[in-house]
């Protein structure tokens, strides 16, 4: 009996063993099958995954032929290749599958911003860049400009006060408009706004309209072209998503200039003194044997005492001090920001914080800048045809910098620093140290020490406070008919502190000490504006098709905007206390001021689209515009344009091409715009200037005075642009390259400039006139590249570059004079001298032209040689005009040419990478001053790039033989000689991320966590001097800053 059970037993377990194997076997299969676009043609490595097991998959061969084996026979399998969609499709049993890939549209569907609402992509006529809100998320960025340099074509971002907290973005869209100046009209949600002040990451995308069709919709506000703004919204139908993204950096200039060592300084200084007929040695001759000895490191300290001097109860100076490390450091910034969104069937929300902490890189200052941004924004669908939102936003701001002992009240604060300003001195002897032995700061009265002047000499408050309340209704009362009516009102208060301190500088004598100069007296300042605004949009689009061929779309609407502004300043010198800035605790004349305006523009604008099958597209804009910057009887202009679009790659002829070249468009537009771009808010009203503190004593007292007004053109009007444009858009190869090209010229007419000059029995300036005519052409390309392996490692490139220039073509100046425009400059011309070398002996001075009229000092060997251009044995400026010009030529232009981006990336198993390199082609440069020369005049300190100047056992080279006196410029001249070639390619950043897996989110109850580290600005390269930051090409500006972020973006 136990031997059957047994039998029995082993014989249901091999059963079993059968069953399941037989089981196995069915549940894994080898599938084959076909990948093909809708024409039939095999999609050669197309990607087929296997959903669910990592790296289980295969790639389509050369006829769309792939073989899976061991696969699941209830997996799911997803087909993927770029420019195409991806499908998903489920085994369910089956070994072999074909599949066709239908072509993704998604570049050609994508709706794109444009002035007062949307249009598809592939329906665009005018010249229209986009950028996704994804560009600025998670960067070390301050404000929305730092991260759209270099990535829109013809659209400059310049930092006026480089990397200072808080610095401002300008911005500039192919070019000059006018000689005005003048930027774009940035409008965030439709109203105009600070972009400076905005939370990068609340931004959706962000439209750059550059030509005059695409633009013209806002007429005299957009002649410099428009930048739209979309802040995120909320989404329908999501449960709340919350994201934060923490980032911290520590940043330090991008690049040094240090001054010469002590040794060096000392050697130049006396060739220079020597070389303009002085003594062997500048200084005294202990001070040369003490600062050898303290270079060397037998001597301790950077000063010593001399009894014989003239003051002799000062230090003498004797240091090595390298400026450059005392005045700058790594400091440490961080940017939080968090935002929950979601939505139900009928209503979306968002609201988001953001506190951007940004600390200087000046060692003894107390400067940062900090914002806090905080929004909401709510949308409800109140019924099938009512729509109702409301955003609200604030941004908050408070700054600290230095003053410098800059004050509105005068410039008798003369220190060469100010709240924004670096302070790379030209005058920061290497001698001086930054402290006495003693711990007090140095400089006793004949230097400026910057260091005491960013410790000591006071403080500059600011706060902003920048609140918006916008309501919105949309209608939608028939099919094809949308109504929208919008309201928005901003209230802008900006209060300011200066705090002037003196301090004293202290000798080697107790009781000499004296106070320096430059921040005394001491004193108070306050200021404070407040400005309201308020905007009114309503506007109707209807759209209809007929017989689904012709497709039309009209929209009409109106606009109002009106601000007001005013505010006060009021300010008392000699402080009872200085360290207690208060205006009744001052004892000096107290000083008041205010002021009160106004503008307000009105417009009546339409736009009507049409395209026959999404062939033939045409646009047409019309803007009836109204500004009070005009007289009443010239207050109002009409600004039409047109545009046109042909997408060739729609016709019957197009199929064989259809293969690779999967679209075609080609575009052309014309437009016409107003500027209101002018100086003040009634140019047109000749004003009374008013002094409230007149320097004259009446009945003991210093009355107020008023004083004649100048003179106003009777012909004052606008100015008006005028732009024409082609350009053609196209993608190839499944969508993965894609190419836009424009080109365009601009003429800005009537030009606001001043008139020719009238006599001067007048006695008042000659009144701005609408007398001078300016003509801007210019191209730009993009080209981008995105495609996936079949490993899955996705890579993507893109490209920029861009190209303007200038020409006056009227203006008022008959002697076409050099140093005022005439007809036939290109704007950004450099007239100079042509040398040929420097002189190498007295002979080759004496044989050579006269140069007298450059300088009057003698000429001698290291001096430069300038050559005879016009051959009258002389080297002169001529008559100064452009017919006689002497010996000078164009022999440049410092207008920044061929601006491009670079951007490639890649993203495989949850690791990404990106780049992105930024820069100019082409700027030439004119550098001056003593970062370049060395020394001008004999209180400057030359760069260590300086050193290679002549002397009889250095004659070859490159700068002239130093000399001291500032009266001695003639090797100084601008010249082909020192021209320097400004072009530039900087890393602006790096990337490299990791998301974690999937399972890892699961098991951490979180949707995505993402860790990465980030630099910026980390290599320049640069052909020119290395004496200047090519992006700044100014020691004085605040240094562009290199930083190195580390950060966490998390959603939940």
């Amino acid at each position: 009996m136990n031997v059957i059970r047994s039998l029995r037993l082993a014989s249901i377990a091999s059963l079993l063993v059968l069953l399941f194997t037989t089981v196995a076997q069915a549940q894994t299969v080898t599938v084959t099958g076909t990948v093909k676009d809708t024409t039939g043609e095999p999609v050669i490595g197309a990607t087929v995954a296997v959903v669910g097991v990592p790296g289980k998959g295969a790639t389509a061969d050369l006829d769309g032929n792939f073989t899976i084996t061991a696969v699941p026979s209830d997996a799911t399998l997803r087909i993927s290749f770029v420019g195409m969609k991806t499908q998903e499709i489920a085994l369910q049993g089956r070994t072999h599958i074909d599949v066709v890939l239908h072509e993704d549209s998604e570049l050609l569907d994508e709706v794109v911003v444009v002035g007062y609402g949307t249009q598809k992509k592939a329906n665009l006529t005018g010249a229209v860049s986009t950028v996704d809100g994804k560009t600025l998320e998670a960067k070390p960025i301050s404000n929305i400009g730092q991260g759209l340099q270099g990535v829109v074509p013809n659209l400059q971002v310049t930092m006026g006060n480089g990397g200072a907290p808080g610095a401002h973005s300008n911005f500039n869209i192919r070019g000059t408009t006018s000689l005005n100046g003048g930027g774009p009209l940035v409008l965030v949600d439709n109203v105009q706004m600070d972009p400076n002040l905005i939370n990068p990451d609340d931004v959706e995308s962000i439209s750059v309209l550059k030509d005059a069709a695409s633009a013209s919709i806002y007429g005299a506000r957009a002649a410099y072209g428009v930048i739209l703004i979309t802040t995120k919204k909320g989404r329908k139908g999501e449960r709340p998503t919350i994201s934060a993204n923490v980032t911290g950096y520590w940043q330090k200039p991008a690049m040094e200039f240090h001054n010469v060592n002590s040794m060096d300084f000392l050697k130049m200084k006396d060739l220079g003194n020597q070389n303009d007929g002085g003594q062997m040695h500048y200084y005294k001759e202990n001070v040369y044997d003490y600062a050898k000895r303290y270079f060397e490191g037998s001597y301790p300290d950077p000063v010593f005492e001399d009894k014989s001097q003239e003051q002799p109860y000062k230090y003498v100076y004797c240091g090595n001090t390298d400026w450059w490390n005392e005045l700058y450091k790594t400091s440490f910034s961080n940017i939080i920001t968090t935002n929950i969104n979601g939505g139900t069937d009928k209503t979306t929300y968002y609201a988001s914080v953001g506190l951007n902490n940004q600390s200087g890189v000046l060692r003894g200052a107390d400067d940062h800048h900090r914002r806090m941004n905080a929004s909401v924004s709510v949308s409800s669908q109140l019924n099938k045809w009512l729509n109702a939102s409301m955003r609200i936003s604030d941004s908050y701001t408070d700054e600290r910098h230095p003053t410098g002992g800059v004050t509105r009240s005068g410039s008798y604060a003369n220190s060469g620093l100010s709240d924004y300003s670096g302070a790379l001195k030209s005058d920061l002897s290497p001698l001086m140290p930054v402290y006495h032995p003693d711990g007090n700061y140095a400089g006793q009265g004949g230097y400026t020490n910057p260091i005491a002047v960013l410790k000591e000499g006071g403080k500059a408050l600011g706060q902003i406070n920048d609140l918006w309340i916008s309501g919105a209704l949309r209608l939608t009362p028939i099919d094809g008919l949308v109504i929208n009516a919008d309201y928005t009102w901003n209230y802008y208060t900006r209060q300011g502190k200066r705090h002037v301190r003196n301090f004293k500088e202290y000798t080697a004598v107790p009781g000499t000490e004296q106070v320096y100069p430059w921040t005394n007296p001491n004193g108070v300042y306050l200021g404070n504006s407040n400005d309201s605004y308020h905007a009114i949009n309503a506007f109707a689009e209807y759209t209809k098709s007929f017989v689904e061929k012709h497709n039309m779309k009209v929209m009409l609407g109106y606009n109002f905007e009106l601000k007001e502004n005013m505010g006060h300043y009021t300010g008392r010198k000699n402080l009872v206390n200085n360290d207690i800035p208060a205006l009744n605790m001052a004892y000096g004349d107290q000083l008041m001021d205010s002021n009160e305006s106004s503008w307000a523009v009105q417009g009546l604008f339409g736009r009507l689209n049409y395209d026959y099958m999404g062939k033939y597209l045409l646009e047409l804009n019309g803007r009836l515009d109204g500004s009070s910057k005009f007289p009443k009887n010239g207050r109002y202009a009409f600004f039409p344009s047109f545009s046109a679009a042909w997408r060739i790659s729609e016709e019957a002829f197009w199929g064989d091409l259809k293969s690779w070249w999967d679209d075609m468009k080609i575009r052309v537009s014309y437009g016409s715009l107003g500027n209101q771009n002018v100086s003040g808010d009634f140019p047109y009203l000749a004003t009374y200037g008013i002094n409230t503190s007149y320097p004259i004593l009446f009945d003991g007292k210093r009355p107020v005075a008023v004083s004649a007004p100048g003179l106003v053109s009777p012909f004052f009007t606008w100015e008006t642009v005028n732009q024409i444009n082609a350009g053609f858009d196209a993608l190839f190869l499944n969508n993965r390259l894609v190419a836009t090209v424009d080109i365009y010229r601009r003429d800005t007419k009537n030009m606001l400039t001043q008139g020719r000059p009238l006599p001067s029995v007048l006695g008042n300036a000659v009144p701005r006139e609408n007398a001078a005519d300016l003509k801007t052409t210019g191209w730009e390309l993009s080209l981008s590249w995105r495609d996936q392996l079949s490993n899955g490692f996705a890579y993507h490139v893109r490209g920029v570059l861009s190209d303007n220039q200038s020409e006056i073509t009227k203006f008022d100046n008959p002697q076409k004079l050099l140093g005022r425009h005439y007809v036939g400059e290109k704007l950004g011309e450099i007239w100079g001298f042509e040398s040929d070398g420097l002189f190498q002996s007295e002979a080759e001075v004496k044989s050579h032209a006269d140069q007298s009229a450059l300088c009057s000092q003698a000429w001698g060997p290291g001096d430069i040689k300038y050559n005879d251009l016009d051959g009258d044995k002389k080297v002169n400026f001529g008559d100064n005009t452009v017919e006689k010009p002497g010996d000078r030529r164009i022999i440049g232009n410092s207008t920044p040419r061929y601006s491009f981006g670079i951007t490639a990336g890649c993203d495989w198993k949850g690791v990404d990478f990106e780049f992105f390199i930024q820069g100019i082609g082409k700027r030439t440069f004119m550098p001056g001053g003593p970062s370049f020369w060395g020394f001008t005049d004999e209180w400057q300190t030359p760069l260590t790039t300086s050193l290679d100047y002549w002397t009889p056992e250095n004659k070859g080279a490159y700068f002239p033989r130093p000399h001291l006196s500032s009266s001695w410029g003639g090797s100084r001249q601008t010249s082909t000689r020192y021209l320097q070639n400004a072009a530039y390619a900087r890393l602006k950043n790096v990337t490299l991320g990791y998301t974690l897996p999937k399972q890892v989110n699961e098991f951490l109850g979180t949707r995505n966590v993402r860790l990465y580290i980030q630099g910026e600005n980390l290599f320049t390269i640069t052909p020119m001097i290395k004496a200047f930051d090519p992006e700044v090409l100014n020691n004085m500006v605040y240094p562009i800053n290199k930083k190195v972020a580390i950060g966490l973006n998390l959603t939940l």
